[in-house]
């Protein structure tokens, strides 16, 4: 049985901790830890957990085994230190951090640890995601030229707070293209290696006058790999449609597609002569499966020592990709990542 602690009891932290009370064998959740004392205790009573404002106390819990890490990425940092210090296993939810600097100092730090550490890119875990893997393994479509990444968000990170703060969030890149750029990287297996990128406040000007400050809520940036394979990727926020995430991939003998609009297998028509079908409300829905089968995974890592799939190496090259994008947007020029 592995004792698992949420840091965090937002909206990641809720949704995690339910996943881990309720939907992983061989898993129970110990404690719950955040500032905000409403949320934690609201948390806590629904999966049966010890609510803490304090984040020290909370880890020299010796019931704690693991802690699942689901706060703004300003504070990654400091709590993947100090959790691997008290030797927990640690879940984290992406991005791993802001900077390449503090991404390779919390790499040391969990080399050093021993404790399992893994990184929440649940994409990886989807099971359309890693038929695309198997697939292009096989050679299915020769060798990969080209790869096209699209992702979609109806909602904003908090606003105001943090999510309108580029600083505070990483801007668009790090908030939520992160998962693009790694699961492009993962499926090419191959680095990005230089990236041109542009972004702007289009969809959310109204909101941007309204509080004053806003991160870019459109980013479309184009990409060359190290064995000279191009990209292209486009980020878009506060999209009303729903949310959607497709890639397609493009090889010197076929194509290969991940993912449509559609959300469910459900189509409705009538009189109007129109057929409609529902998109995913939300990330949450269209990686469902994929957000318990990561958890599931970790658990397992957990329980015999094993190496996760996407770990603290994988969350650093995703950081400097995006910070090479943010680099390229700020200064209208390509950049080498």
């Amino acid at each position: 049985m592995v004792n698992v602690a949420v840091i965090g009891a937002g909206r990641m932290g809720s949704h995690h901790g339910r996943i881990f009370a309720s939907q992983i064998s061989n898993c129970r959740v110990e404690a719950v830890c955040d500032s905000d004392m409403n949320l934690c205790e609201s948390l806590s009573r629904e999966i049966g957990a010890q609510p803490f404002a304090d984040i020290d106390k909370m880890l020299a819990l010796p019931s704690v085994d693991a802690v699942c890490i689901a706060t703004p990425v300003a504070t990654h940092k400091e709590f993947i230190l100090k959790a691997l210090a008290a030797k927990k296993h640690v879940f984290c939810e992406k991005p791993l951090t802001l900077t390449e600097i503090d991404a390779i100092e919390i790499m040391t730090a969990a080399e050093k640890s021993g404790c399992v550490f893994q990184l929440a890119f649940m994409r990886r875990f989807d099971d359309a995601f890693v038929r695309a893997k198997e697939k292009l393994a096989e050679g299915i479509i020769g060798v990969p030229v080209f790869i096209r990444s699209s992702g979609r968000d109806p909602g904003l990170p908090p606003v105001p707070g943090w999510g309108s703060n580029p600083e505070a969030c990483g801007d668009i890149s790090f908030e939520l293209c992160s998962h693009d750029y790694d699961s492009m990287r993962w499926l090419m297996a191959d680095e990005v290696v230089k990236v041109y990128g542009r972004a702007g406040i289009l969809s959310s000007k109204d909101i941007a006058a309204k509080y004053g400050k806003m991160i870019n809520d459109t980013l479309v940036v184009t990409m060359e790999f190290g064995r000279g394979a191009l990209g292209s990727l486009d980020g878009l926020l506060n999209i009303k449609y729903g949310y959607d995430a497709r890639v397609e991939i493009v090889g010197d003998e076929g194509i290969l597609a991940v993912g449509e609009i559609r959300h469910l297998d459900i189509s409705w028509g009538g009189g109007k002569k129109v057929i409609s079908y529902s998109s995913a409300p939300s990330f949450l829905d269209r990686f469902h499966y994929a957000y318990i089968k990561q958890a599931q995974h970790f658990i397992e890592c957990v329980l015999t020592g094993g190496t996760p799939k996407v770990g603290v190496a994988d969350g650093l090259a995703a950081v400097k990709i995006a910070a090479a994008v943010n680099r390229s947007v700020q200064s209208g020029k390509p950049v080498s990542v």
